[in-house]
C-alpha cells in the first residue's frame, strides 16, 4: 500500500516537548519550569499555583516529587501568609530554571531547522 498523501492545503507544524529526569526519576518538564517561574514572580507557592492552574495540593506534590528526585530542596521557605511568609527558589532550582530555559530554547531551534530541512514544503 502506498503512503498516504496530505492535501495539498495540509501544514505541517513540528512540536516537541522536553523534560529532565535525575538518576531516572521524572525531575522537570515546561510545566514545572512554568511554576518555578510563577513562585520567583508571585513569591508564594499559593499565588504560583494559580497563575498555572495548579491547586496548593498539586503544587506541593510537585515540588516534593523534584526534592526526591534531586535529593534536597527546590524552594526556601518562610511560614506567615500574606504578611510575613513565602517562597523563593534555592540557588540549584534557579541554576535548573535557568538551564532548562535555554536548553529548552535550543532544542525548539534545532526541531525548527530540522524540520525545514526533512520535512516542509
Amino acid at each position: 500500500m502506498p503512503p498516504a498523501r496530505l492535501p495539498r492545503s495540509a501544514r505541517l507544524a513540528p512540536r516537541l516537548k522536553v523534560w529532565l529526569l535525575c538518576d531516572n526519576l521524572f525531575l522537570m518538564g515546561p510545566n514545572y519550569l512554568r511554576f518555578l517561574r510563577a513562585v520567583e514572580e508571585t513569591g508564594t507557592i499559593r499565588d504560583a499555583g494559580k497563575a498555572v492552574g495548579w491547586s496548593y495540593r498539586t503544587c506541593l506534590n510537585r515540588v516534593r516529587r523534584m526534592e526526591r528526585a534531586l535529593g534536597g530542596p527546590v524552594l526556601l521557605t518562610a511560614r506567615g501568609g500574606s504578611a510575613h511568609g513565602g517562597s523563593r527558589l534555592t540557588p540549584e532550582a534557579r541554576r535548573l530554571v535557568v538551564g532548562f530555559e535555554r536548553w529548552q530554547k535550543a532544542v525548539a531551534a534545532f526541531t525548527r531547522e530540522s524540520f525545514a530541512r526533512y520535512l516542509s514544503r
